[in-house]
């Protein structure tokens, strides 16, 4: 992302598309189908069979049109893929999910420790705790297939869209340098997802307030009148939650991991050694961090996420947990119980815990320059639960050089042609040639290069006002001026994408 300071207020652009160019910019799958279209259209010819046309030359077009003809942002063959996916799955029933209450064990050890239960993608996820920068509980997600590591800070931010120009700038360019000092080689932290969460205000706080600040003498009129207001009271108001994860990678840390005893516990050390050095970065970038999740504290996170109607009585249990005198249960939530109940993905939505999800991922960014607030709408008070996750990977000095060069010949060549051949080149290619020779200057001048992607994820506990809320949404993303799409057949995934501090969210580049 690039910035222009030629105004008195600091516009962003410069994000782009990457491609997918196994062949001529199409994915393997797309050109097995054009080559066998090709195929199927000549055949007839080659072989002077003109009556073998009749059946292969309508073959050849539906192969071209599953290839090139998009429908909703996708190409049909991509929607066949997510289409049949789905229902091979539903054949054997994995788009459902029951939990062990639904299978209680038959085991009556109760001294060892009960795993987690959790569905689709977070099936390979264990909580560990280990030590946080502070010496609090941290708690550390291992993903054993993906061999990563994962820890999770709760963050205040003072916000950009009520002060003064040079304070945004200033921030957003802290957040700035904080990822660019991500972007050296070798680095283990791979990862870094910036999670907000836009949740009904419990009144939890509010009412432990009230009742540890009582005097003596109040009246007992006034006592019982605010005590039944607040007792009563209706969900009018939205709080906000934030979070930062890192994830590190367990091989690039390998060596480290090894110097340090190997195992688990010496990776969860080595994790925290470097979040304690982004500790200043963070703060740099206006960002106070409240407290490093501990483990039952990242298990209510996923909890409240399935299932919002426990919001409520979780922060009641916390408020209680926290007072001078407290003598109930722990704040949080044991983590062999984060997950939910019961769950099933549809082609539309994701059930889960009586709400209904909906996620969205951002396909297109503006493309022109725009402010600093130009998320606003999205992020803006809501009637319904939002949550708005961005997933960036820091790259090496080498391998953004290599990205870098390879747009600017893949575009510098495209220029060359046009013009050797006469032809009038268009203004896309000019304003893409020189977006790469700017990414080019700005990486020799020692700024980073990064990988991101978004997600909007819509939760809603009455299931009639889903689509009228997922309205509302498109519309704030319009106005917004970013372009989203819906994530059919596929909710359950993004749902871990767009409300879970988890890691998740950048695929693996496809062919």
């Amino acid at each position: 992302m690039s910035t222009n300071s030629d105004h008195s207020t600091r516009t962003y652009f410069g994000w782009q598309h990457e491609k997918v160019a196994f062949l001529f910019g199409m994915t393997l799958q797309r050109v097995v189908m054009v080559a066998a279209a090709v195929l199927a259209a000549i055949w007839p010819l080659a072989s002077a069979r003109m009556q073998a046309g009749v059946a292969l030359w309508p073959v050849a077009a539906i192969l071209t049109a599953l290839a090139f003809l998009r429908l909703g942002g996708r190409t049909v063959d991509e929607w066949v893929l997510a289409f049949t996916s789905y229902h091979l799955g539903r054949s054997r029933t994995r788009h459902r999910f029951l939990s062990a209450a639904f299978a209680p064990e038959a085991t009556a050890d109760k001294t060892a420790p009960k795993p987690m239960d959790l569905p689709g993608l977070l099936a390979p996820i264990k909580i560990m705790e280990g030590r946080g920068p502070t010496g609090a509980p941290l708690a550390v997600a291992y993903h054993r297939l993906d061999r990563t590591y994962t820890a999770v800070a709760r963050v205040r931010y003072s916000g950009i869209s009520l002060v003064d120009s040079s304070r945004r700038d200033q921030r957003v360019a802290s957040w700035g340098a904080l990822l660019a000092g991500l972007c050296t080689e070798g680095n283990p932290i791979t990862r870094v997802q910036a999670l907000q969460r836009i949740v009904p205000e419990s009144g939890a706080a509010l009412r432990r307030w009230h009742a540890d600040h009582i005097a003596d003498g109040a009246p007992r009129q006034a006592v019982e009148v605010t005590s039944g207001l607040l007792a009563g009271a209706t969900l009018s108001t939205s709080g906000r939650e934030a979070y930062l994860a890192f994830t590190m990678d367990e091989r690039r840390a390998a060596g480290a991991i090894k110097g340090a005893g190997g195992g688990s516990a010496a990776a969860a050390g080595i994790l925290t050694r470097h979040l304690r050095a982004l500790g200043a970065s963070i703060a740099g970038a206006d960002l106070q961090i409240e407290s490093w999740l501990g483990p039952r504290d990242l298990a209510e996170v996923i909890r409240t996420a399935y299932d919002p109607h426990s919001g409520r009585h979780l922060a009641e249990r916390r408020a209680n947990a926290n007072a001078v005198n407290a003598d109930g249960l722990a704040a949080g939530v044991d983590p062999a119980v984060a997950g939910p109940a019961a769950a099933e993905t549809k082609p539309h939505a994701y059930a889960h815990d009586g709400a209904h999800s909906v996620t969205y991922w951002i396909h297109d960014w503006p493309r022109n320059q725009v402010y600093a607030t130009v998320l606003a709408p999205l992020l803006g008070e809501g009637v319904h639960r939002r949550s708005f996750s961005m997933h960036i990977e820091p790259l090496g000095p080498r391998e953004a050089s290599r990205k870098v060069m390879g747009e600017r010949t893949k575009r510098s060549v495209a220029v060359g042609m046009r013009q050797r051949t006469k032809q009038i080149v268009p203004e896309h290619e000019r304003q893409a040639l020189a977006r790469a020779e700017a990414q080019d200057a700005e990486l020799a001048a020692g700024h980073g290069l990064v990988r991101f992607t978004g997600y909007v994820t819509l939760t809603v506990t009455d299931a009639d006002q889903l689509e009228d809320a997922c309205l509302a949404l498109e519309a704030d993303a319009a106005a917004a001026r970013i372009e989203i799409r819906r994530m059919w057949y596929a909710h359950d995934v993004g749902f871990v994408m767009g409300a879970l501090p988890l890691g998740f969210g950048l695929p693996q580049k496809r062919w």
